[in-house]
């Protein structure tokens, strides 16, 4: 499966499948069979032509990936540090003046959420981030990476890993999701058989 070229010159889709997947098993997410395809598959299909390009931060299966036609980055850091790390690599080969984060493994994220998160922004220090009615989704976000790289690279630097606290100080606009039901539903919950 591959991708097209630019549809929105505005925001690169970055997809987030570099982890360990230790509660999946040590499986790479992104790869992960559900509904007879790939969670990479699924996010690809559902969001990666809305957008003007696509980066994929992996630390696994890197080939597999680069085949699917997008931007494949790994940690800049050593050993598997967390979301934020592939987030920092993905920024530091953005060209978009907005970037829309997902996790690989929520195939059932509403189609529109780029669009939502994108809209609740004002300005560069605005991050939005899903809010599911119950919790903040924080690993669905969009945020301007050329204004926040050089703060979360002192994040990491810091020793910080969790992207809850990352995002504790910053200005964030909630984007109200209540009506998307399981749709924030990620591998861990989801039935691997389920039609």
């Amino acid at each position: 499966m591959s991708i097209r070229p630019p549809q929105n010159p505005d925001w690169t889709l970055v997809i987030l499948a570099g982890g360990r997947g230790l509660r999946a098993g040590g499986i790479d997410k992104g790869w992960a069979n559900w509904r007879g395809a790939a969670m990479i598959h699924h996010l690809l299909q559902q969001f990666g032509r809305q957008s003007s390009s696509v980066i994929v931060s992996a630390n696994r299966n890197l080939d597999a990936y680069r085949a699917l036609g997008v931007t494949v980055v790994t940690d800049l850091r050593a050993d598997f540090p967390g979301p934020l790390a592939g987030l920092e690599a993905a920024l530091a080969v953005i060209d978009t003046p907005c970037q829309v984060i997902l996790p690989c493994d929520m195939p059932l994220l509403p189609a529109d959420l780029p669009q939502r998160l994108m809209q609740a922004r004002h300005d560069d220090a605005d991050i939005s981030v899903a809010h599911d009615g119950i919790r903040q989704q924080h690993l669905c976000m969009a945020l301007n990476g050329k204004y926040w790289r050089e703060n979360l690279s002192t994040w990491l630097d810091q020793g910080g890993r969790s992207v809850h606290g990352w995002l504790a100080d910053k200005p964030l606009c909630p984007v109200s999701c209540p009506d998307t039901g399981r749709a924030f539903t990620n591998l861990n919950q989801l039935n691997p058989e389920q039609n």
